[in-house]
C-alpha cells in the first residue's frame, strides 16, 4: 500500500514538472465577403496582370482550380523573407492539386525589379505584375505580403499576416480542400 501511494506521489510530482506541448494556434480566417452583398467574394480572373516570368501567360489560366497567390513587392524585406516559405508550401501541395503564382504590385516597381527578385529568390512559380493597379485595391489590405487561397469556385481566404496561427489555418484549409 505504501509503495503504491509513494508511486502515485512520485508520478504526480513528475507530471507536475512535465512540459506539455501547447496546442498549435489556428487563426479563425473566414472566406472574404463582399461588404455590399454580404456574400463570399469571387476572384476576378479577367483582371489584367502582366506576365513577368512568362509574358504570354494570362491570369485567367489559373481559374477553376485551387490557387495560392502571393501578393508582394520585390523591395519589401517581409516579402523577401516569406517568399521561400510560401514557394515551398506550394511545392509541397502541388501533387495534391494546388497551383501557385506570385503577383508583384505596381506602385513605382519596375519589371526589372521583379525579374531581379525572381532570380535572387529562385522563383519557379509564375510571377505577374499588377501593372494596372487593379488587383491590390480590389483584394488588398494596403499591406504586403498577403496570401490568398482561392478555391475552385473562385471564393477565397485572405491571409493578411504570415504568422504561425495563420499558416496553421492555411495548411488545415489546404488539407481540407485538397483531399482526394
Amino acid at each position: 500500500m505504501f509503495k503504491r501511494l509513494f508511486s502515485l506521489i512520485v508520478f504526480a510530482a513528475v507530471m507536475g514538472f512535465a512540459q506539455f506541448a501547447p496546442e498549435p494556434q489556428v487563426a479563425d480566417i473566414k472566406l472574404m465577403m463582399d461588404p455590399k452583398t454580404e456574400k463570399p467574394m469571387i476572384m476576378d480572373f479577367s483582371t489584367h496582370l502582366s506576365g513577368i516570368s512568362d509574358p504570354g501567360i494570362l491570369f485567367a489560366h489559373f481559374s477553376n482550380r485551387p490557387l495560392l497567390i502571393y501578393y508582394f513587392s520585390p523591395k519589401c524585406p517581409h516579402c523577401q523573407k516569406h517568399f521561400p516559405e510560401i514557394q515551398n508550401l506550394i511545392k509541397e501541395y502541388e501533387s495534391k492539386g494546388l497551383t501557385g503564382i506570385a503577383i508583384g504590385l505596381n506602385g513605382g516597381i519596375k519589371k526589372n525589379d521583379i525579374r531581379l527578385f525572381i532570380d535572387q529568390y529562385h522563383a519557379v512559380i509564375p510571377v505577374f505584375q499588377d501593372t494596372d493597379s487593379k488587383f491590390g485595391p480590389a483584394y488588398g489590405t494596403g499591406y504586403i505580403p498577403v496570401v490568398y487561397l482561392v478555391q475552385k469556385d473562385g471564393t477565397f481566404y485572405r491571409y493578411e499576416t504570415l504568422n504561425e496561427a495563420n499558416m496553421n489555418h492555411l495548411r488545415a484549409t489546404l488539407n481540407k480542400i485538397l483531399k482526394k
